[in-house]
C-alpha cells in the first residue's frame, strides 16, 4: 500500500483494456462500413484516428460530419455486428490474476465502460469475473459522449475519494476522464489508441497490465 497505507481504488476501463476486442472492434467496424458502401480501414488507420466521441471519430473517417440519420444507421450497424462476435473476445494477458491480487492487498476495484449498460453487464458475467468488482457500469440513455461525467457519476455511487482512485484505460479520453475528477490514470498502450497518441497525453503508460498495476505505488507516492 502507499505510504499512508490507506486503501486505494482502481478503476478499469473496459474495451481495449480488460476485454481484449480491437479485432472484433475493426470487423464490426468494417462489416458497418461494408453495408453502408463505405471502404473498409486498416488497424492502423484506426488506432491512429480513434478519439471521442466516437461520432468525430467517424467524420474524421468519413470526411464530413455525419447527419444524425447517418450516424444513427452507422452506430446501429456496428453494434450488430459487434454484439454478435463479442463474445470470441477473451481477457487481456494478466487477468484475472491482476483482479484477485489486487483485492488481495486490501484494495478495492470497479469497471467503467462507455458501452450500454444492458449489455456490458451480461458479458462481463460471461467471463466470469463480475463479483471482483463493487460496481460495473456501462452507459444509459442519454449516453455521455465523453467519460469524465461518467466516471464523476461511478465514483459518486462509490462514495470513493478520487484523490485515492487510479484509472487504467487505453485512450487519452481516458487520461482526460481522470483528470477532470481528480484521479490519476495509467495508460495501457496494448489497447486502441495508438502509442504517439498516448505519450502525446504526457501521463504514465505501460505496455502491459502488468506492468500498468506495478506502477500505481509509484504513481501515488510521485503525485501524493
Amino acid at each position: 500500500m502507499p505510504k499512508n497505507h490507506e486503501p486505494l481504488h482502481l478503476v478499469w476501463d473496459w474495451n481495449g483494456t480488460v476485454l481484449n476486442d480491437f479485432e472484433i472492434i475493426l470487423r464490426s467496424t468494417n462489416d458497418s462500413f461494408t453495408d453502408h458502401g463505405l471502404p473498409a480501414i486498416t488497424a492502423e488507420q484506426y488506432r491512429t484516428l480513434i478519439k471521442m466521441p466516437i461520432r468525430a471519430f467517424y467524420a474524421d473517417i468519413l470526411g464530413h460530419e455525419p447527419g444524425d440519420e447517418e450516424w444513427e444507421g452507422l452506430d446501429a450497424t456496428f453494434h450488430k455486428y459487434y454484439v454478435a462476435y463479442e463474445r470470441e473476445a477473451r481477457l487481456s494477458d494478466g487477468l484475472p490474476d491482476l483482479f484477485r491480487e489486487w483485492s488481495g492487498r486490501g484494495h478495492s476495484q470497479s469497471l467503467l465502460s462507455m458501452y450500454h449498460d444492458d449489455k456490458l453487464v451480461p458479458v462481463v458475467q460471461h467471463h466470469g469475473i463480475a463479483h471482483y468488482f463493487e460496481l460495473v457500469q456501462g452507459t444509459l440513455p442519454p449516453r455521455p459522449s465523453r467519460k469524465g461525467l461518467h466516471l464523476q457519476d461511478h465514483l459518486t455511487r462509490l462514495r470513493v475519494d478520487p484523490a485515492r482512485v487510479v484509472l487504467i484505460g487505453d485512450s487519452p479520453d481516458d487520461a482526460a476522464a481522470a483528470a477532470s475528477v481528480g484521479a490519476r490514470v495509467i495508460l495501457y498502450s496494448g489497447g486502441f489508441a495508438a502509442a504517439q497518441s498516448l505519450r502525446a497525453v504526457g501521463v504514465p503508460i505501460a505496455d502491459s497490465l502488468t506492468a500498468a498495476v506495478a506502477l500505481i505505488d509509484e504513481v501515488m507516492a510521485a503525485e501524493g
